[in-house]
């Protein structure tokens, strides 16, 4: 399996940035996870066209993860209109809030599927289930499956037992990080640097790729924060960067 890092910003990017966005392919297939602002136009340099998309995941509905899905509903059904866009690509979302949802589709460019707790989609000899998170609207977490291999996105969330359960082993677990420990209190529906890293480190994950960062922080700040509490591989998770697992 392959992620292209499109996007690692949030909840809105930095000057030339982009928020949250996730390539990943095996074999023939590519699915698009998340479609925040500035990844449209990043994915189209890597696959050229979207018809060569085979399905897309949307783990929540907040903007910073969905903003390009509504200018890419037009490159699809103006495409399919014009005879370039061949297909309704199957796009997998909770349906919360039901309005945001509702408003995704346009001209039949999506297949639309609500997405659940016990969805389970399979694309060849991979599988992708869920798990929901803690965080304000309905947000899932994202796993991957291959021949052993095991990528776990974390989506929006703070510290759930469902996190926890989630990341058991992971491969590669790709974290939230919007935070510095110093910034975090407990209302806050985010992830700190180093509760990723102690969370990473107790539950034997061997690769640790931090995004949708906040982009007024350093980097090299939450990258530290995380070396200090996690001794395996870590790094931020590189804009238009591909990562093999």
């Amino acid at each position: 399996m392959k992620l292209t890092i499109l996007g690692n910003a949030g909840p809105y990017p930095g000057a030339g940035g982009a928020c949250s966005g996730y390539l990943l392919e095996s074999d023939e297939f590519k699915i698009l996870i998340d479609c925040g602002n500035g990844t449209l136009s990043r994915l189209l340099g890597i696959i050229g066209n979207l018809n060569m998309l085979d399905a897309i995941i949307l783990s929540h509905l907040h903007s910073d993860h969905i903003s390009d899905i509504m200018v890419m509903r037009y490159a699809l059904g103006i495409g399919q209109v014009k005879g370039t866009i061949t297909k309704s690509i199957p796009l997998y979302a909770p349906k919360d809030p039901e309005d945001t949802y509702e408003q995704l589709q346009f001209n039949n460019a999506f297949i639309q599927n609500e997405l659940k707790e016990d969805s389970l989609l399979t694309f060849g000899d991979m599988k992708i289930s869920f798990r929901l998170m803690s965080h304000p609207i309905k947000t899932y977490g994202v796993i991957v499956e291959k021949n052993g291999k095991k990528l776990v996105y974390t989506s929006d969330t703070k510290t759930c037992e469902s996190l926890i359960q989630m990341v058991k082993g992971a491969d590669v677990l790709l974290s939230e990080c919007n935070l510095l420990e110093k910034d975090r209190n407990e209302d806050t529906y985010h992830l700190s640097a180093k509760q990723v890293a102690e969370l990473a480190a107790k539950e034997g994950v061997k690769k640790l790729l931090l995004t949708h960062i906040w982009p007024e922080y350093n980097i090299n700040d939450v990258l530290d924060e995380a070396k200090k509490n996690f001794s395996g591989d870590v790094e931020i998770a590189a804009e238009l960067k591909t990562y093999e697992i």
